[in-house]
């Protein structure tokens, strides 16, 4: 099936793939023949004076039942003492390789970071301005977070430490629809929590789910109401994805009335593209808005889809190096997660085996990872293209970008960027997969088999 006809028979379906993120995606990741060593990272990452960093805190005190994440609900404070000493270690290691490079952005995600102490965050931000004392002026420090995990006292702490943007999920402002997602907190402790952060962080990102179990239009309007009379600076606003082995997926298996068809899901976006819009917000990507004026509402997101390394430090943390993608082992049975943290954390660092897991990247594949993820940010230009790949965009995807055009997915600015459309942004996940390669969609294909 050439593009043109891939995309028109996609859209007529209303197919509704998982929102794409990343190229590839850890199930196309396997186990090295051979540990990456430190030395392979220096190799690629030499074209880059800066990185980001990402630092995952995988610890829940629940699991919600769409949540695919790596990530373990049972732990003491013994457990995360061991894993944060093991993060000390990596982040003084990695600083005697990286830490001549600016920083672009600092993320703590997970699981939930905010399950540390206090303490144990300024010991991280310690041994961070130590071993990687170079900070871009701009340089974006995000804290993932949920509305029962933190007290006023901890955000002013945070916010000391020199964080200045937190990102928290809420996912809906209606009762039933928190307990059938497996959140124990109140609507009432949400909107204590929005007002915390708002009050004191310049940036706010607030992440809602649409498609949840039980939900109406109507419970989904009102949910997406009252988180924007708290008026965040973004809003990211995804529809709910039933991936294998959550527990969502036998509850939609067994009850499919009370979940929101594809179609419904696509109906659902429209109006609140139309909503944000008359709000002020900017569509950034096929879930973000925002009112960040002039910049990425999400610099490290940004920065990583333009070629910035990527260091990851924790258990199941990505990295992206150049051609090296990769991890710890990772989970797809959520039970194994415990595990593998524990390795991490009684493995002391070895330069010799930094990681065992991961795939290494063609240079076609580092194109069409270039390509996918810049559109997906309507922020695809010719020239940049060309100084990083040597080539012409046009010679190297004219096809895609033709089947694009053709139905009015993108348009070219300035004779330079590709930009999406109002109906590009909405069919973005499916204009992403027309650039996987063979060889990712493959590998992917092998791994759900499995």
């Amino acid at each position: 099936m050439d593009c043109l006809e891939f995309l028109r028979t996609s859209i007529a379906k209303k197919e509704l793939p998982t929102y794409v993120y990343g190229y590839p995606s850890k199930r196309a990741y396997r186990a090295f023949s051979q540990p990456l060593r430190i030395t392979d990272l220096v190799e690629q990452a030499n074209g880059s004076k800066q990185i980001n960093i990402y630092i995952h805190i995988p610890f829940c005190r629940y699991r919600c039942t769409y949540c695919t994440l790596f990530l373990t609900t049972r732990h003491r404070p013994e457990t995360l003492k061991s894993y944060v000493g093991r993060l000390l270690e990596h982040i003084a290691r990695y600083g005697e390789y990286f830490g001549d490079r600016e920083v672009v952005s600092i993320y703590f995600g997970g699981g939930t970071p905010t399950l540390l102490t206090q303490r144990q965050f300024g010991e991280l931000f310690a041994a961070l301005d130590a071993a990687f004392p170079k900070r871009s002026p701009r340089c974006e420090t995000t804290v993932e977070t949920t509305p029962d995990s933190f007290d006023s006292s901890f955000l002013d702490c945070l916010k000391a430490l020199g964080v200045n943007r937190m990102s928290m999920g809420i996912q809906s402002m209606e009762p039933g629809e928190l307990a059938h997602s497996g959140r124990p907190y109140s609507v009432e402790a949400a909107k204590a929590a929005m007002k915390a952060l708002v009050e004191r962080f310049s940036h706010v990102n607030l992440d809602l789910i649409y498609g949840l179990r039980g939900q109406t239009r109507g419970s989904w309007s009102a949910s997406l109401g009252r988180v924007l009379d708290h008026e965040p600076q973004t809003l990211s606003l995804y529809p709910v994805v039933v991936r294998p082995m959550t527990s969502i997926t036998t509850s939609k298996a067994h009850n499919p009335e009370l979940f929101f068809s594809e179609v419904e899901k696509y109906e659902v976006y429209d109006r609140n593209v139309a909503l944000m819009a008359s709000k002020g917000y900017r569509q950034e990507s096929f879930t973000r808005f925002t009112k960040i004026a002039g910049d990425h509402a999400y610099r490290q997101e940004a920065s990583d889809f333009g070629g910035t390394p990527l260091l990851g430090l924790g258990a199941g943390a990505r990295s992206y190096f150049g051609q090296y993608h990769y991890s710890t082992d990772y989970v797809v049975d959520w039970s194994a997660a415990s595990s593998i943290i524990d390795a991490f954390s009684a493995r002391p660092f070895d330069p010799d085996a930094m990681a065992s897991h991961g795939i290494k990247l063609t240079q076609d594949d580092l194109a069409r990872r270039y390509v996918l993820l810049g559109l997906s940010l309507s922020a695809l230009s010719r020239r940049n293209y060309a100084a990083v790949f040597g080539g012409a965009l046009a010679a190297d995807f004219g096809e895609e970008l033709k089947a694009l055009e053709s139905l009015h997915l993108v348009n070219l600015a300035d004779g330079n960027a590709y930009q999406l459309t109002r109906a590009g942004f909405k069919y973005s996940s499916i204009m992403a997969r027309m650039f996987y390669s063979g060889r990712m969609v493959a590998l992917e294909e092998q791994h759900q088999a499995a």
